[in-house]
């Protein structure tokens, strides 16, 4: 049994494939190792698996994704990807960047907090919430489907939803969307992080040092791409740079400072 075959790999196709975002015919752009993470941009390189995950690239919307992992239940991505190794390709996920992603936020909205509910959505182990929390907010909750005790999703909606480093992990990027937007207030913000192919992409392809299928990095947004999934739900996005965006219906009066700024 091959490495792919090993891992449950969905076989390549040559032919083009839906886009997961906009529905136009996506050919096949690259390949990389399962093993590749993001970690090799700072010199951390995994052994190779011999398993081959090749993404697509969609002419219209720019969206980069695989569909090797389709199949893949949550016990296969606890398994393989979320599992006792996935600190070695993101150390940063357990305290840094939850604590500094916070206290962003906190002086994002500093004026608002004491009146602000928010959800960290795909919050892992609930750091974020924590430490909004501490920082004044007047609730914070973590909603995570692959965290221990984070997994039961809310019932209400919320003025803030907080998502940071979760799109890029997304197997069906438009029913995450979904479940993030019926989350969201009508007249809510949705802050989150993922990072934008750069203006240099064209020249980087596979070569780009966030595509990594061992960090779970399955699908890689544009900033068009990022704008057509949440137009799909009615929502507007902005962008503050390639890392940070907002989508909303209407710009909240907690967050309008935001837009002036």
């Amino acid at each position: 049994m091959g490495a792919a075959q090993a891992l449950s790999l969905r076989p390549a196709d040559p032919r083009p494939a839906p886009c997961k975002v906009c529905g136009a015919d996506a050919p096949l752009f690259g390949l990389t190792d399962f093993n590749r993470s993001c970690e090799e941009a700072r010199g951390k390189v995994l052994p190779l698996s011999g398993a081959a995950v090749y993404y697509r690239r969609c002419p219209q919307c720019s969206l980069v994704f695989t569909d090797a992992f389709d199949d893949w239940s949550m016990a296969d991505f606890e398994a393989h990807i979320y599992n006792d190794g996935y600190l070695a390709v993101d150390p940063d996920y357990v305290e840094t960047r939850p604590t500094n992603t916070a206290a962003v936020v906190a002086k994002t909205f500093a004026a608002a907090a004491d009146s602000l509910d928010v959800l960290d959505y795909g919050g892992g182990n609930g750091v974020m919430a924590a430490e909004l929390l501490r920082h004044g907010f007047r609730s914070a909750a973590t909603y995570d489907a692959f965290s221990q005790g984070f997994r039961e999703r809310p019932w209400r909606r919320f003025r803030l939803v907080t998502c940071f480093e979760t799109l890029e992990h997304m197997a069906d990027p438009v029913s995450g969307a979904a479940d993030i937007v019926d989350l969201l207030d009508e007249d809510g913000l949705f802050l989150f992080s993922t990072l934008a192919q750069p203006a240099n992409f064209n020249d980087l392809g596979m070569r780009w040092w966030y595509i990594g299928p061992r960090n779970g990095h399955i699908t890689l947004h544009s900033r068009l791409s990022l704008t057509r999934l949440f137009g799909r739900f009615g929502l507007n996005v902005a962008s503050f740079d390639d890392n940070i965006h907002v989508a909303y219906r209407t710009i909240p009066d907690f967050a309008r400072h935001v837009f002036k700024a």
